[in-house]
């Protein structure tokens, strides 16, 4: 007699379930005990997307491969800023206080990333500007590596203040 046999159905010509025909059923495998077939389903690996923990590292070693050239391009081959002088006069402390008009510098300075402000105090007083301190007869250089706007006091102005503004270009 011919066995015919449904491809998509488990079942033999008979109508009894063949669990060789079980997917994931290995039709030599049998248990030892029971000598039943084994029709335990087969390990099985998704070969479709990737999981979870795939997609997110390769979401951050995009991101890593995306920001290095933006943070090297930031400190590698950028054309040097411009240096600023401010040089602060003997005597400018006692004009000041004398009620004098004295004009060192701006109420507002501009500057650019990269620029470099040098401030010479020959002054026997030291003075404020914004955020740097100067002592009497003393030297100090600032680069400027972030963009920032400051409002704060400066004891050269009348006003008492002074805002500093850092834009990158």
């Amino acid at each position: 007699m011919i066995e015919r046999r449904n491809a998509s159905s488990p079942t033999g010509a008979d109508g009894e379930r063949d669990a060789s025909a079980l997917p994931g059923a290995d039709a030599g495998d049998d248990d030892e005990q029971t000598g039943a077939p084994d029709v335990r389903p087969a390990q099985r690996r998704d070969r479709g997307w990737p999981n979870q923990r795939t997609l997110l590292l390769y979401l951050v070693g995009g991101l890593l491969i995306a920001a290095i050239p933006v943070v090297v391009a930031r400190f590698v081959d950028q054309p040097p800023g411009d240096t600023y002088t401010i040089d602060i006069p003997p005597g400018t402390a006692d004009a000041i206080a004398a009620g004098d008009d004295v004009e060192v510098i701006p109420d507002e300075l501009d500057f650019t990333l990269r620029d470099v402000l040098i401030i010479v105090n020959r002054d026997s007083v030291a003075h404020t500007i914004g955020p740097f301190e100067i002592g009497p007869g003393e030297q100090s250089e600032h680069s400027f590596n972030e963009v920032a706007a400051i409002s704060a006091y400066c004891s050269l102005h009348p006003s008492g203040s002074i805002s500093i503004s850092i834009g990158d270009g």
